[in-house]
Protein backbone atom coordinates (compact mmCIF):
# COMPACT_ATOMS: atom_id res chain seq x y z
CA UNK A 1 0.00 0.00 0.00
CA UNK A 2 1.48 3.09 -1.41
CA UNK A 3 0.69 5.55 1.52
CA UNK A 4 2.83 8.26 1.86
CA UNK A 5 3.33 9.36 5.35
CA UNK A 6 6.66 11.62 5.66
CA UNK A 7 6.36 12.29 9.48
CA UNK A 8 6.15 8.75 10.19
CA UNK A 9 9.39 7.65 7.85
CA UNK A 10 11.35 10.54 9.26
CA UNK A 11 10.43 9.30 13.10
CA UNK A 12 11.47 5.93 11.74
CA UNK A 13 14.52 7.12 10.58
CA UNK A 14 15.50 8.99 13.98
CA UNK A 15 14.96 5.51 15.70
CA UNK A 16 16.63 3.24 13.06
CA UNK A 17 19.83 5.59 13.24
CA UNK A 18 21.27 5.04 16.36
CA UNK A 19 21.12 1.29 16.41
CA UNK A 20 22.24 0.87 12.59
CA UNK A 21 24.60 -1.55 13.30
CA UNK A 22 22.57 -4.14 14.56
CA UNK A 23 20.84 -4.30 11.27
CA UNK A 24 21.73 -6.79 9.25
CA UNK A 25 22.02 -7.16 5.22
CA UNK A 26 18.50 -8.10 4.62
CA UNK A 27 17.13 -5.08 7.48
CA UNK A 28 19.71 -2.70 5.22
CA UNK A 29 18.28 -3.61 2.44
CA UNK A 30 14.20 -3.08 3.30
CA UNK A 31 14.88 -0.15 5.05
CA UNK A 32 16.83 1.67 1.78
CA UNK A 33 14.17 0.29 -0.16
CA UNK A 34 11.52 1.30 1.28
CA UNK A 35 12.69 5.00 1.42
CA UNK A 36 13.15 5.06 -1.91
CA UNK A 37 10.03 3.58 -3.04
CA UNK A 38 8.31 6.76 -1.25
CA UNK A 39 10.51 8.94 -2.68
CA UNK A 40 11.37 9.89 1.04
CA UNK A 41 14.90 11.77 1.14
CA UNK A 42 16.76 11.33 4.64
CA UNK A 43 20.15 11.54 5.89
CA UNK A 44 19.33 7.61 6.82
CA UNK A 45 20.59 7.33 3.10
CA UNK A 46 24.21 7.72 4.18
CA UNK A 47 24.17 5.61 6.90
CA UNK A 48 22.54 2.70 4.99
CA UNK A 49 25.73 3.01 2.96
CA UNK A 50 27.79 3.34 5.67
CA UNK A 51 26.56 0.41 7.65
CA UNK A 52 26.20 -2.09 4.19
CA UNK A 53 29.70 -1.44 2.94
CA UNK A 54 31.60 -3.80 6.09
CA UNK A 55 29.00 -6.90 5.35
CA UNK A 56 28.21 -6.45 1.72
CA UNK A 57 30.00 -9.87 1.87
CA UNK A 58 26.67 -10.92 3.24
CA UNK A 59 24.04 -9.89 1.25
CA UNK A 60 22.29 -12.06 -1.33
CA UNK A 61 21.75 -11.54 -5.04
CA UNK A 62 18.15 -9.48 -3.99
CA UNK A 63 20.04 -7.70 -1.26
CA UNK A 64 22.60 -6.65 -3.62
CA UNK A 65 20.38 -5.57 -6.31
CA UNK A 66 17.49 -4.06 -4.89
CA UNK A 67 20.28 -1.49 -2.67
CA UNK A 68 21.87 -0.12 -5.44
CA UNK A 69 18.60 0.20 -7.62
CA UNK A 70 17.30 1.92 -4.47
CA UNK A 71 20.18 4.79 -4.30
CA UNK A 72 19.52 5.26 -8.09
CA UNK A 73 16.13 5.71 -8.07
CA UNK A 74 16.72 8.37 -5.00
CA UNK A 75 19.89 9.54 -7.39
CA UNK A 76 22.09 9.23 -3.94
CA UNK A 77 25.63 9.13 -5.32
CA UNK A 78 28.09 6.74 -3.22
CA UNK A 79 31.10 5.52 -5.59
CA UNK A 80 32.26 3.55 -2.48
CA UNK A 81 28.72 1.37 -1.84
CA UNK A 82 28.69 0.69 -5.58
CA UNK A 83 32.16 -0.83 -5.95
CA UNK A 84 31.25 -2.34 -2.80
CA UNK A 85 27.93 -4.15 -4.30
CA UNK A 86 30.00 -4.94 -7.72
CA UNK A 87 32.77 -6.96 -6.03
CA UNK A 88 29.94 -9.36 -3.86
CA UNK A 89 28.02 -9.37 -6.47
CA UNK A 90 31.04 -10.84 -9.01
CA UNK A 91 31.46 -14.30 -7.04
CA UNK A 92 27.82 -14.86 -6.65
CA UNK A 93 26.51 -13.55 -10.44
CA UNK A 94 24.95 -17.14 -11.49
CA UNK A 95 22.38 -16.50 -8.36
CA UNK A 96 21.38 -13.26 -9.18
CA UNK A 97 17.72 -13.87 -11.44
CA UNK A 98 16.63 -11.92 -14.48
CA UNK A 99 15.13 -8.88 -12.40
CA UNK A 100 17.97 -8.44 -10.32
CA UNK A 101 20.56 -9.02 -13.16
CA UNK A 102 18.71 -6.09 -15.36
CA UNK A 103 18.28 -4.05 -11.78
CA UNK A 104 22.04 -4.08 -10.75
CA UNK A 105 23.48 -2.61 -14.25
CA UNK A 106 20.24 -0.39 -14.90
CA UNK A 107 21.78 1.09 -11.52
CA UNK A 108 25.42 1.29 -11.71
CA UNK A 109 24.34 2.97 -15.66
CA UNK A 110 21.39 5.44 -14.04
CA UNK A 111 24.23 6.63 -11.69
CA UNK A 112 26.77 6.62 -14.58
CA UNK A 113 29.02 4.30 -12.64
CA UNK A 114 31.23 2.74 -14.80
CA UNK A 115 32.46 -1.17 -13.90
CA UNK A 116 33.53 -2.72 -17.09
CA UNK A 117 34.13 -6.16 -15.00
CA UNK A 118 30.83 -6.42 -13.38
CA UNK A 119 28.78 -6.16 -16.58
CA UNK A 120 30.68 -8.78 -18.52
CA UNK A 121 29.62 -10.95 -15.68
CA UNK A 122 26.23 -10.09 -15.58
CA UNK A 123 25.84 -10.31 -19.62
CA UNK A 124 27.64 -13.81 -18.96
CA UNK A 125 25.07 -14.77 -16.47
CA UNK A 126 21.75 -13.66 -18.51
CA UNK A 127 22.61 -15.35 -21.66
CA UNK A 128 21.74 -18.64 -20.27
CA UNK A 129 18.57 -17.56 -18.60
CA UNK A 130 17.98 -14.76 -21.22
CA UNK A 131 14.31 -16.91 -22.15
CA UNK A 132 13.32 -16.15 -18.31
CA UNK A 133 14.18 -12.06 -18.97
CA UNK A 134 10.47 -9.80 -19.46
CA UNK A 135 10.79 -7.38 -22.03
CA UNK A 136 10.82 -4.53 -19.67
CA UNK A 137 13.96 -6.90 -18.59
CA UNK A 138 15.60 -7.37 -22.31
CA UNK A 139 15.11 -3.58 -23.36
CA UNK A 140 16.75 -1.89 -20.15
CA UNK A 141 19.40 -4.69 -20.14
CA UNK A 142 20.44 -4.05 -23.76
CA UNK A 143 19.85 0.19 -22.96
CA UNK A 144 22.34 -0.11 -20.45
CA UNK A 145 24.82 -1.46 -21.67
CA UNK A 146 24.66 0.83 -24.54
CA UNK A 147 24.12 4.06 -22.23
CA UNK A 148 27.49 2.81 -20.57
CA UNK A 149 29.05 1.86 -24.27
CA UNK A 150 29.97 -1.21 -22.68
CA UNK A 151 30.12 -3.64 -26.22
CA UNK A 152 29.07 -6.98 -25.75
CA UNK A 153 27.91 -8.81 -28.87
CA UNK A 154 26.73 -11.94 -27.75
CA UNK A 155 24.30 -10.56 -25.45
CA UNK A 156 23.63 -8.25 -28.05
CA UNK A 157 22.39 -10.84 -30.20
CA UNK A 158 20.64 -13.21 -27.66
CA UNK A 159 18.34 -10.00 -25.96
CA UNK A 160 17.35 -9.94 -30.00
CA UNK A 161 16.81 -13.65 -30.53
CA UNK A 162 14.58 -12.93 -27.17
CA UNK A 163 13.28 -10.01 -28.02
CA UNK A 164 11.42 -10.91 -31.13
CA UNK A 165 8.96 -13.48 -30.41
CA UNK A 166 7.81 -11.62 -27.50
CA UNK A 167 7.79 -8.00 -29.54
CA UNK A 168 3.80 -7.69 -29.26
CA UNK A 169 4.46 -7.46 -24.92
CA UNK A 170 6.78 -4.58 -25.49
CA UNK A 171 5.09 -1.00 -24.73
CA UNK A 172 5.91 1.96 -26.64
CA UNK A 173 9.22 3.10 -24.05
CA UNK A 174 10.40 -0.47 -24.54
CA UNK A 175 10.63 -0.50 -28.18
CA UNK A 176 12.19 2.60 -28.10
CA UNK A 177 15.37 1.73 -25.81
CA UNK A 178 15.34 -1.83 -27.63
CA UNK A 179 15.73 -0.43 -31.01
CA UNK A 180 18.10 2.52 -30.02
CA UNK A 181 20.32 0.35 -27.66
CA UNK A 182 20.47 -2.50 -30.78
CA UNK A 183 21.35 0.53 -32.99
CA UNK A 184 24.08 2.14 -30.34
CA UNK A 185 25.47 -1.39 -29.68
CA UNK A 186 26.43 -1.74 -33.59
CA UNK A 187 26.36 -5.33 -33.82
CA UNK A 188 26.00 -6.70 -37.47
CA UNK A 189 24.46 -10.21 -36.54
CA UNK A 190 21.16 -11.24 -38.54
CA UNK A 191 19.03 -11.28 -35.05
CA UNK A 192 19.89 -7.64 -34.46
CA UNK A 193 19.14 -6.85 -37.92
CA UNK A 194 15.91 -8.76 -37.63
CA UNK A 195 14.62 -6.59 -34.72
CA UNK A 196 14.24 -3.50 -36.93
CA UNK A 197 12.05 -5.08 -39.55
CA UNK A 198 9.97 -6.84 -36.24
CA UNK A 199 9.56 -3.54 -34.49
CA UNK A 200 8.20 -1.56 -37.91
CA UNK A 201 6.17 -4.45 -38.99
CA UNK A 202 4.49 -4.23 -35.00
CA UNK A 203 4.00 -0.66 -34.81
CA UNK A 204 2.54 -0.39 -38.46
CA UNK A 205 -0.14 -3.05 -37.43
CA UNK A 206 -0.87 -1.24 -34.41
CA UNK A 207 -0.90 2.34 -34.14
CA UNK A 208 -1.56 2.87 -30.36
CA UNK A 209 2.54 2.47 -30.33
CA UNK A 210 3.38 5.39 -31.64
CA UNK A 211 -0.03 7.05 -30.50
CA UNK A 212 1.47 6.20 -26.75
CA UNK A 213 5.35 7.16 -27.18
CA UNK A 214 6.25 10.62 -25.55
CA UNK A 215 7.47 12.95 -28.29
CA UNK A 216 11.23 12.13 -27.15
CA UNK A 217 10.41 8.27 -27.81
CA UNK A 218 8.67 9.27 -31.73
CA UNK A 219 12.33 11.26 -32.16
CA UNK A 220 14.05 8.20 -30.87
CA UNK A 221 12.88 5.60 -32.83
CA UNK A 222 12.93 7.48 -36.38
CA UNK A 223 16.27 8.20 -35.44
CA UNK A 224 17.63 4.75 -34.63
CA UNK A 225 16.07 2.89 -37.61
CA UNK A 226 18.48 5.95 -39.49
CA UNK A 227 21.67 5.20 -38.07
CA UNK A 228 20.41 1.54 -38.12
CA UNK A 229 19.95 1.59 -41.69
CA UNK A 230 16.83 0.31 -41.95
CA UNK A 231 14.80 2.89 -43.01
CA UNK A 232 11.40 2.49 -43.43
CA UNK A 233 9.46 5.09 -45.25
CA UNK A 234 5.83 3.44 -44.13
CA UNK A 235 6.84 3.99 -40.23
CA UNK A 236 8.64 6.91 -41.55
CA UNK A 237 5.50 8.83 -42.56
CA UNK A 238 3.33 7.29 -39.53
CA UNK A 239 5.82 9.01 -36.71
CA UNK A 240 5.43 12.24 -39.15
CA UNK A 241 1.91 12.01 -39.02
CA UNK A 242 2.22 11.82 -35.02
CA UNK A 243 4.50 14.41 -34.74
CA UNK A 244 2.21 16.63 -37.27
CA UNK A 245 -0.68 16.01 -34.64
CA UNK A 246 1.02 17.19 -32.44
CA UNK A 247 2.20 20.07 -33.77
CA UNK A 248 2.77 23.20 -31.10
CA UNK A 249 2.26 20.44 -28.03
CA UNK A 250 5.61 18.94 -29.00
CA UNK A 251 8.25 19.02 -26.20
CA UNK A 252 11.37 18.26 -28.15
CA UNK A 253 14.92 19.78 -27.13
CA UNK A 254 17.32 20.43 -29.71
CA UNK A 255 19.02 16.84 -30.04
CA UNK A 256 15.74 15.66 -30.39
CA UNK A 257 14.71 17.78 -33.39
CA UNK A 258 18.48 17.09 -34.56
CA UNK A 259 17.31 13.48 -34.64
CA UNK A 260 13.95 13.97 -36.35
CA UNK A 261 15.59 16.34 -39.50
CA UNK A 262 18.20 13.85 -39.70
CA UNK A 263 15.45 10.85 -39.87
CA UNK A 264 13.63 13.15 -42.38
CA UNK A 265 15.88 14.92 -44.28
CA UNK A 266 15.64 12.47 -47.41
CA UNK A 267 11.89 11.87 -47.29
CA UNK A 268 10.31 14.40 -49.34
CA UNK A 269 6.25 14.55 -48.60
CA UNK A 270 3.13 16.52 -47.41
CA UNK A 271 4.22 15.11 -43.95
CA UNK A 272 7.91 15.60 -44.04
CA UNK A 273 7.28 19.25 -44.95
CA UNK A 274 5.10 19.62 -41.86
CA UNK A 275 7.73 18.02 -39.52
CA UNK A 276 10.55 20.06 -41.09
CA UNK A 277 7.84 23.64 -40.51
CA UNK A 278 7.69 22.70 -37.19
CA UNK A 279 11.38 22.37 -36.72
CA UNK A 280 12.24 25.80 -38.20
CA UNK A 281 9.53 26.89 -35.78
CA UNK A 282 10.69 25.38 -32.71
CA UNK A 283 14.44 24.47 -32.67
CA UNK A 284 15.61 28.02 -31.86
CA UNK A 285 13.52 28.43 -29.03
CA UNK A 286 15.14 25.24 -27.62
CA UNK A 287 18.89 26.76 -27.70
CA UNK A 288 20.48 26.36 -24.08
CA UNK A 289 23.49 27.99 -24.09
CA UNK A 290 25.01 25.77 -21.27
CA UNK A 291 24.13 22.91 -22.98
CA UNK A 292 27.59 20.66 -23.79
CA UNK A 293 26.34 19.64 -26.86
CA UNK A 294 24.48 22.39 -28.24
CA UNK A 295 27.11 22.31 -31.43
CA UNK A 296 26.31 19.10 -32.09
CA UNK A 297 22.89 19.83 -32.41
CA UNK A 298 23.16 22.78 -34.49
CA UNK A 299 25.29 20.81 -36.84
CA UNK A 300 22.75 18.16 -37.30
CA UNK A 301 20.44 20.10 -38.06
CA UNK A 302 22.58 22.11 -40.47
CA UNK A 303 23.53 18.89 -42.49
CA UNK A 304 19.77 17.51 -42.51
CA UNK A 305 18.39 21.23 -43.71
CA UNK A 306 20.90 21.38 -46.36
CA UNK A 307 22.18 18.31 -47.65
CA UNK A 308 18.20 17.07 -47.66
CA UNK A 309 15.15 17.18 -49.68
CA UNK A 310 14.46 20.65 -47.16
CA UNK A 311 16.70 22.76 -48.67
CA UNK A 312 14.70 25.27 -50.33
CA UNK A 313 12.31 25.48 -47.60
CA UNK A 314 14.60 26.82 -44.89
CA UNK A 315 13.41 30.11 -43.75
CA UNK A 316 16.48 32.77 -44.49
CA UNK A 317 16.27 34.09 -40.84
CA UNK A 318 16.57 30.45 -39.85
CA UNK A 319 19.57 29.95 -41.28
CA UNK A 320 21.18 33.15 -40.54
CA UNK A 321 20.44 32.55 -36.59
CA UNK A 322 21.94 28.48 -37.33
CA UNK A 323 24.79 30.03 -38.91
CA UNK A 324 25.91 32.78 -36.11
CA UNK A 325 25.53 30.24 -33.51
CA UNK A 326 27.57 27.73 -35.50
CA UNK A 327 30.24 30.04 -35.31
CA UNK A 328 29.52 31.33 -31.76
CA UNK A 329 30.08 27.65 -30.67
CA UNK A 330 32.97 26.39 -32.80
CA UNK A 331 35.05 25.98 -29.50
CA UNK A 332 32.79 22.87 -28.78
CA UNK A 333 33.44 21.32 -32.57
CA UNK A 334 33.88 17.84 -32.62
CA UNK A 335 34.88 15.97 -36.19
CA UNK A 336 31.58 15.74 -37.18
CA UNK A 337 30.73 18.66 -35.97
CA UNK A 338 33.01 20.44 -38.52
CA UNK A 339 32.26 17.82 -41.21
CA UNK A 340 28.54 18.64 -41.12
CA UNK A 341 28.40 22.03 -40.57
CA UNK A 342 31.43 22.58 -43.67
CA UNK A 343 29.73 19.74 -45.90
CA UNK A 344 25.91 21.64 -45.04
CA UNK A 345 27.32 24.69 -45.85
CA UNK A 346 28.60 23.62 -49.41
CA UNK A 347 25.51 23.88 -51.21
CA UNK A 348 24.63 27.35 -49.71
CA UNK A 349 24.03 29.67 -52.74
CA UNK A 350 25.57 32.76 -50.97
CA UNK A 351 29.35 32.18 -51.96
CA UNK A 352 30.74 35.61 -51.49
CA UNK A 353 28.41 36.15 -48.27
CA UNK A 354 30.10 37.84 -45.43
CA UNK A 355 28.17 35.35 -43.45
CA UNK A 356 29.29 32.40 -45.30
CA UNK A 357 32.83 33.70 -45.50
CA UNK A 358 33.26 34.15 -41.82
CA UNK A 359 31.94 30.76 -41.12
CA UNK A 360 34.61 29.30 -43.19
CA UNK A 361 37.36 31.31 -42.24
CA UNK A 362 36.46 30.49 -38.28
CA UNK A 363 36.26 26.64 -39.33
CA UNK A 364 39.45 26.40 -41.28
CA UNK A 365 41.71 25.64 -38.45
CA UNK A 366 39.31 22.96 -37.02
CA UNK A 367 38.75 21.34 -40.62
CA UNK A 368 42.40 21.46 -41.19
CA UNK A 369 42.45 19.70 -37.33
CA UNK A 370 40.64 17.01 -38.89
CA UNK A 371 40.62 16.66 -42.51
CA UNK A 372 42.58 13.22 -41.67
CA UNK A 373 39.49 12.23 -40.41
CA UNK A 374 37.15 13.26 -42.63
CA UNK A 375 36.34 11.50 -45.82
CA UNK A 376 38.05 12.06 -49.19
CA UNK A 377 35.20 12.95 -50.81
CA UNK A 378 33.55 15.38 -48.78
CA UNK A 379 36.97 17.00 -48.15
CA UNK A 380 37.13 17.87 -51.72
CA UNK A 381 34.01 18.87 -51.63
CA UNK A 382 34.54 21.42 -48.80
CA UNK A 383 38.12 22.01 -50.42
CA UNK A 384 35.82 23.37 -54.14
CA UNK A 385 34.10 25.90 -51.40
CA UNK A 386 37.29 27.26 -49.82
CA UNK A 387 38.26 27.80 -53.63
CA UNK A 388 35.06 29.80 -54.55
CA UNK A 389 35.34 32.03 -51.80
CA UNK A 390 38.94 32.71 -52.17
CA UNK A 391 39.79 31.36 -48.75
CA UNK A 392 42.39 28.53 -50.08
Amino acid sequence: MDHPQPSLFDEVAKAAIPIIDTFNSQGLANAVNAFAKMDHQHPLLFEVAKRSIPIIDTFNSQNLASTVNAFAKMDHQHPMLFDGVAKAAIPIINTFNAQELANTVNAFAKMDHNHPMLFDEVANAAIPIIGAFTSQNLANTVNTFAKMDHQHPMLCDEVAKAAIPIIGTFNSQELANLVSAITRMRQDSESCHAVYSTIAETIKADHHYLNEATDIQLSAIAYAFLKGGHVDDELLKLIGIEVSVRGAELSLGMQEWGNLAAAFKNYKSPVADKVFELLFRSFLEQVDKSDERLLESIADVYRAVLTGEHFNDVPPDFLLKLTELAMEYSSQARMEDVRDILLGATRVDIRGDPLQRELYTAYRPLFERYRKDISPKISDSIDETYEHLGLS
